[in-house]
């Protein structure tokens, strides 16, 4: 009796990208639903702290599940707000700006002639950094968050329930975990991982967004709210996070009040952000998500392609998701794993029955 030759590893390889590339199809098509699932997932884990907080005061169950969903509401409300009356007022801004936006190409356009670049191709090149293309993509950010909280019935139901399983979910996994479930050990590990960065991050990118917003009003940059609305959704997204927030407040400021407000704009911003990116927020992190920086960058591109704008800000969770659940999950693939952390991960630390808990 012959013994079977296992799979090869470039028939595996090859599958495996086939198959990738079906799910990346696939998941295109469903973006929209795969978005709001996820952005209820993040309200969960971001509203878990105040959750637990409130049953160990001893807080009834379901007045403990009362506060929290008020809580969520006011935040939820608030953030809908600004983003639909300052969306709007974006696009009518951006009318007001048409002759220094123009003169802006033209400069740029004569300067490149003066390089010696053709009048054809120098105009072109001036076109890739049009103020107003820039500004339409973030605008696209906002008009996809405003899209995607549009079907709020949906998110809530699954944010109720994912509540609602929280009280019952401790003894669940403590029970598989008694069972020796390694799968349901490796689950548990993931979900106090990315509870507490998501947690942390939210609450950091808060207060980044609010110290933003009074600096922009000091600066007289139009619509405050929004940009700081806008640091904080960004905050989700390390290592360039804060530079792309620093973009559009920094191209209202030169079309508002010139070059050098535009400057003392974008270092301020990259002062603020970068202080509680690079210092305060690892701090309180320790290690981490091990994902390395060049894997942030790759899984922004590949997220933003497939699940559009908003796939950016949800493009780390995801990126863990595959990881942690996938690849290291497969003896075969974990090499795979590694090679996307940092190499330095150390042993996760001791996972709490609440850190369990939050796994939906």
């Amino acid at each position: 009796m012959t013994q079977d030759k296992p799979i090869s590893f470039t028939l595996r390889f090859v599958l495996g990208l086939a198959a990738a590339g079906i799910a990346l199809v696939l998941m295109n098509r469903a973006a929209e639903f795969i978005v709001q699932l996820l952005f209820a997932w993040v309200i969960v884990l971001s509203a878990g702290p105040l959750f637990y907080w409130l049953q160990k005061k001893g807080v009834p169950g379901w007045l403990t599940l009362i506060i929290t969903l008020l809580a969520i509401i006011a935040v939820f409300g608030s953030l809908m707000v600004v983003v639909i009356v300052a969306s709007n007022r974006l696009a009518e801004l951006l009318t007001t700006y048409t002759v220094q936006i123009e003169d802006f190409k033209a400069s740029v356009a004569e300067f490149l002639e003066g390089l010696g670049v053709s009048g054809a191709n120098a105009s072109d090149s001036a076109g890739l950094v049009d103020p107003t293309r820039i500004l339409n993509f973030y605008a696209g950010i906002i008009a996809g968050l405003a899209a995607t909280f549009g079907d709020i019935i949906f998110i809530f139901m699954i944010i109720i329930f994912s509540l609602v399983e929280a009280f019952n979910m401790p003894a669940k996994i403590a029970a598989e975990l008694k069972a020796g479930n390694e799968y349901v050990q490796r689950l548990a590990d993931f979900a106090a991982d990315i509870r507490r960065y998501v947690s942390i991050t939210t609450w950091i990118g808060l207060l980044v967004g609010a110290i933003d917003t009074v600096f922009f009003v000091i600066m007289g940059v139009p619509l405050p709210l929004l940009w700081g609305l806008l640091a904080f959704l960004l905050s989700y997204i390390p290592v360039v996070g804060f530079w792309l927030a620093a973009i559009p407040p920094t191209i209202l400021a030169f079309l508002e009040s010139g070059p050098l407000a535009a400057l003392v704009v974008f270092f301020g911003i990259v002062l603020i952000n970068a202080f509680f990116d690079e210092v305060f927020k690892p701090k309180m992190l320790g290690e981490g998500l091990d994902l390395a920086p060049v894997m942030v960058i790759l899984s922004l591109a590949i997220w933003t392609a497939v699940l559009g704008p908003l796939g950016a800000i949800l493009s780390v969770p995801v990126t863990m998701i595959f990881k942690e659940l996938i690849l290291e999950a497969d003896d075969q693939n974990q090499w795979i794993a590694r090679l996307m952390g940092k190499g330095d991960k150390k042993p996760p630390p001791a996972v709490s029955e609440e850190e369990q808990a939050v796994v939906v």
